[in-house]
């Protein structure tokens, strides 16, 4: 091999081995070169993002509407209970291993709770429709219809106002103040009303003392200008009345210390203390 590019030199001309040389050179430079050029465009220039092999597709074209259904209108109960019910179904489906759990309460349709609500409000149940009848039956059979002003504001009771009415009639009576100590005797107090509910007409009968049936007409002078209901046209007071003594009071705070009267369920008591030591107390009952 040397010797062949030795006998090339030999026969070759001095001008036209240095342009050989050159040529080379030059071809070797133009390759550098053209290959540095290829790899700092490639580090230089920017990276795109390859497209996607499928593109997303585009929102385009015109809006529309669906056409409503051609079945009737559903009401809010049975589309409430069709939609539970495929939920239902859809987890039973889904995992089987629920299918032994106990089953769980299903809320009752809108529609059916609320129409369940309106007539339970509208239309009460025939229990109760007979519990209401009973209780007034047993009402009106309990609470007997009322005689004389009915319905006044004014009116008041006619046993209640006599008892109430006796120990602030009977305490200024200075009867009591020489009344023994002990019973003061029984009486019955009839008292009869009109239509109006006035008092018409009063009789005393039994044993009283001087001083309990003074106190009776006292007491009947204090409540005749009121009017009155009872329980019928013609009531009857049982009284009874005792005196005994009061050791409490001195007599340095007035001639009576206490005073007072109540009547209920068909009975009361009235009593009142004067300033001597003495308390007057009277039972009175309806007969």
């Amino acid at each position: 091999m040397p010797n062949r590019l030795e006998r090339a030199r030999e026969l070759l001309p001095p001008a036209t081995h240095y342009r050989l040389v050159r040529g080379a050179l030059a071809l070797t430079l133009g390759i550098s070169l053209g290959m540095h050029v290829v790899v700092a465009a490639a580090l230089v220039a920017p990276r795109t993002r390859p497209a996607p092999l499928d593109p997303e597709p585009e929102l385009a074209g015109a809006t529309f509407e669906l056409p409503a259904p051609e079945t009737a209108e559903l009401a809010s109960g049975s589309f409430s209970e069709g939609l539970e019910a495929h939920e239902a179904l859809g987890s039973a489906a889904s995992s089987p291993a629920e299918a032994d759990a106990p089953a769980r309460p299903t809320r009752p349709p809108v529609g059916a709770t609320r129409a369940a609500r309106s007539t339970h409000a509208r239309a009460p149940s025939q229990g109760a429709a007979n519990t209401n009848t009973s209780e007034a039956s047993s009402g009106s059979a309990a609470a007997p219809a009322l005689y004389g002003a009915v319905g006044e504001r004014s009116a008041t009771d006619l046993a209640t106002a006599f008892t109430r009415g006796f120990p602030q009639a009977a305490s200024a009576d200075r009867a009591w103040v020489a009344a023994p100590l002990g019973s003061a005797g029984e009486a019955d107090v009839i008292l009869t009303l009109d239509d109006s509910g006035h008092l018409e007409n009063a009789s005393v009968v039994g044993s009283p003392s001087p001083a309990l049936a003074s106190a009776i007409r006292r007491t009947l002078a204090l409540i005749k200008g009121r009017t009155f209901v009872a329980k019928g046209k013609i009531t009857k007071l049982s009284l009874a009345a005792k005196v005994s003594a009061d050791a409490v009071h001195d007599g340095l705070h007035g001639d009576v210390f206490a005073i007072g009267g109540s009547f209920a369920g068909g009975e009361g008591n009235a009593f009142f203390a004067l300033a001597i030591g003495r308390r007057i107390d009277v039972r009175v009952r309806l007969r």
